[in-house]
């Protein structure tokens, strides 16, 4: 398998408490990139219609409710895509953590450098990592969501992989999770697939849906899976 390639930003994340969410997402280096044998994993980038595209696509079926009760599009428009990878760029600044684009790279062309094939290749989901609140255990986990045509091709696990190996390597991140429902067996596979072993059933209450149950109309259980941990899961709070 080919050796990833990584195009490293120039800075560290940013602490200054009084930077806008605009000041803050335009000081990422939107050039930066990793690339697995079929994808490029890049920022999401705000000025990038493709990049828009791919948001409004793959929250179109989102709703959220508000204070009144009703139910509205979590992303109904183009200024709330854009406002979305805003905030989600600030996110990364701030945090090193948050989400990322992937994209289908082109077929490699014997004249084309890595960077030219980044610009052109075809967004088609996320993957990112999220450190959450206190009520959760207190190593960031991975998440991930392709649009309907590219799922099933094995670009989830690549890029979950692709994802937690450069974090690793250049960020010394080795500890991760992954969470999901104990009737998510695609997102089950991802995880295995990716070098995620399961850990078991948990009951972490900030991370789950009071009511929800499975296609078999039992309750849903949270599986957590994890990477890389060094000390016993219940030092975690797992």
């Amino acid at each position: 398998m080919p050796r990833s390639l990584v195009k490293a930003p120039q800075h560290s994340p940013d602490t200054n408490p009084h930077r806008t969410v605009r000041e803050l997402a335009a000081m990422l280096d939107f050039s930066f990139y990793i690339t697995t044998p079929r994808l490029a994993i890049t920022y999401f980038n705000p000025s990038k219609e493709s990049h828009i595209a791919l948001t409004l696509e793959l929250y179109k079926d989102y709703t959220t409710v508000d204070e009144n009760g009703n139910t509205k599009p979590t992303i109904p428009d183009r200024a709330a895509a854009i406002d979305m990878m805003e905030t989600r760029s600030t996110q990364i600044e701030t945090s090193g953590y948050g989400r990322y684009c992937v994209s289908v790279l082109p077929p490699a062309e014997s004249h084309e450098d890595t960077a030219k094939r980044v610009e052109n290749a075809t967004p088609v989901g996320l993957v990112g990592l999220n450190l959450r609140g206190p009520d959760t255990p207190q190593l960031p986990d991975i998440g991930f969501n392709l649009l309907p045509a590219a799922r099933g091709k094995g670009y989830a696990a690549e890029a979950v992989k692709g994802l937690s190996d450069y974090y690793d390597r250049e960020k010394g991140v080795t500890e991760l999770l992954g969470y999901c429902d104990d009737d998510n067996e695609a997102s089950m596979k991802v995880l295995r697939r990716a070098g995620f072993e399961l850990l078991g059933e948990r009951n972490i209450r900030a991370l789950q849906s009071p009511g929800q149950v499975s296609k078999g109309k039992h309750p849903l259980k949270l599986l957590v899976w994890v990477r890389g941990l060094k000390k016993d899961p219940k030092e975690y709070g797992l």
